[in-house]
């Protein structure tokens, strides 16, 4: 089990758990599953809490901790509704002076703003009724406990939105006297943490003091100890309940700091329509002043790097067998990358299991793949001409398709011309873009550590498969992604595979990881076909 990350860990040991239920009363596994609850919610392993949360729910019904664990698993895997109805049940049998009657009110109001969120693009009666509802929710432990900021400041969100988009009947509450009630608050505190400083950043907006949102969350996400998970959250609250990227260039160059600061994080994932990536490709650059303010003097830097991830997207495709039914992933590649300059046309790299010439290992055939840059081209199938160069899956799983035309403007992936060192110290990053089976382009970030890797310390590698192993969490749809490092998202694999796989370059065991093939490796092939 030590290879694993500690989020692998807690996942593991839960299914066994699981497996074993039911669990004599009183027994250690009865106690260690209570005691793994709070585990699995700080490393967001939802699915899991919500199913070891009921399985002791069903002994102890009263039980109002593992009640709270239970409704914010059924939040956080969309199921919003069910969780009002248990945190409604479990609140009703508490006194206000209880420790979780407000940690349930708070999440009361999560859910019902949360309903709202879930349909904020056309709300209908019953999602704005929700909003409403958020509002009575977080109102109820701030009217019992003032200084409680946490239900203060999403007190002031819900209401701020209620006002902008003019319902009618919704709780009258001077949000703004909270808001600075909240200021007032954390001012007389010894000592501030981040999440302090979050909380400041959203009452100064409710005042409309934009310079004051910057500085805050400058202070907020300079922290070192921040997690993919408290940016996500921020991120989410300014987009959707503050509507922040509809006030001007101000507010999305804000929501697009906030974006790139996720992405250097573990732990993060992001997935866009290609309508929301081509508005945050054609965003302006926020100001020096605006960049500074919240990452500090390397801001522009930062900005540069997060662009340059959003440019790189457009040259990832979704292979199609039909009309919009996605199997997997590809990339844009330059032939003269590939020695294959005298060839004319373009040329996307995908799976072998993918796509080849003759449908072999459950792939589609050339002639019934269709090839569409959702970003670039979201209204445009290219068809493949033909297979240019192709390796089985138990070697590079890899194939270079000739496009039957050429997007015209596309830009060519960037390779890299070596891999990265390999990491002694867990630190080495690698991304992955591609589109999973059914949603929209996804950018992968999840526990995205490179593990190892079989390449060379140089550039000079031989025509066999070089292998890379990395964490990173990919779907069905990813097959045929490029794999970018940290630094230049430059290109220096392709994905093809993920499971329990054994450890490379020698060393016993296995681990949990995903496994893609060397570019370079895969171009000295091509060039010794």
């Amino acid at each position: 089990m030590s290879a694993l990350s500690p989020a692998e860990q807690a996942a593991h040991r839960a299914r066994q758990l699981l497996a074993e239920y039911p669990w004599r009363e009183g027994s250690d596994i009865a106690a260690e599953s209570l005691s793994l609850l709070d585990t699995l919610r700080r490393l967001r392993q939802f699915s899991l809490l919500g199913q070891l949360a009921d399985r002791i729910a069903r002994r102890h019904p009263l039980d109002p901790f593992v009640r709270r664990l239970q409704v914010q698993a059924l939040i956080e895997t969309g199921q919003a509704s069910a969780a009002v109805d248990v945190a409604q049940s479990a609140v009703r049998r508490l006194d206000t002076t209880h420790a979780e009657w407000a940690e349930l009110n708070g999440l009361l109001g999560r859910a019902y703003k949360q309903m709202f969120i879930d349909a904020r693009r056309a709300p209908d009666s019953a999602d704005l009724a929700s909003l409403k509802c958020a509002i009575s929710a977080y109102r109820k432990p701030f009217d019992a406990n003032p200084t409680n900021t946490w239900h203060a400041i999403n007190l002031v969100a819900v209401a701020a939105c209620a006002e902008r988009l003019q319902l009618k009947r919704a709780p009258r509450l001077d949000y703004r006297a909270v808001a600075r009630q909240i200021i007032e608050t954390i001012g007389e505190r010894p000592t501030m943490d981040r999440w302090d400083s979050a909380t400041l950043a959203e009452a100064c907006l409710a005042l409309g003091q934009i310079d004051a949102v910057e500085a805050h969350l400058g202070r907020y996400l300079s922290d070192d100890n921040i997690s993919a998970f408290e940016v996500g959250s921020t991120l989410r609250q300014l987009e959707q309940v503050w509507d922040l990227g509809n006030d001007g260039d101000r507010g999305r160059g804000i929501l697009n700091a906030l974006r790139a600061r996720l992405l250097q994080l573990p732990g993060a994932r992001l997935e866009f329509s290609a309508e929301d990536l081509i508005t945050a490709q054609q965003a302006p650059m926020p100001s020096a002043v605006q960049l500074e303010a919240i990452f500090g003097p390397d801001g522009s830097e930062s900005f540069k790097w997060w662009q340059t991830g959003l440019q790189r997207a457009s040259s990832v495709a979704s292979i199609c067998a039909g009309i919009g039914s996605r199997v997997g992933t590809g990339f844009l590649v330059s032939a003269s990358d590939f020695g294959l300059g005298d060839t004319p046309g373009a040329l996307v790299l995908t799976n072998f299991h993918v796509v080849n010439a003759h449908g072999s290992a459950g792939a589609l055939r050339a002639e019934d793949a269709s090839v569409v840059f959702e970003v670039f081209a979201p209204d445009m199938a290219y068809g493949v001409s033909r297979v240019v160069w192709s390796s089985p899956v138990d070697r590079h799983d890899a194939t270079l398709l000739l496009l039957d035309e050429v997007p015209d403007g596309l830009v060519p992936m960037e390779l890299a011309k070596r891999l990265p060192v390999r990491p002694e110290d867990g630190r080495t990053k690698v991304y992955v873009i591609g589109h999973s089976g059914g949603g929209g382009l996804e950018f992968s970030f999840q526990d995205n550590e490179l593990l190892d890797h079989e390449g060379p310390g140089d550039s000079h590698f031989s025509g066999d498969p070089c292998r890379l192993h990395y964490r990173a969490p990919t779907e069905k749809g990813n097959s045929g992604s490029p794999v970018f490092n940290s630094k230049q998202w430059q290109v220096i694999g392709l994905h093809h595979a993920g499971g329990i796989l054994s450890h490379l370059n020698g060393k016993s065991g296995t681990y949990q990881a995903n496994e893609g093939i060397a570019l370079l490796s895969i171009i000295k092939a091509v060039n010794a076909a």
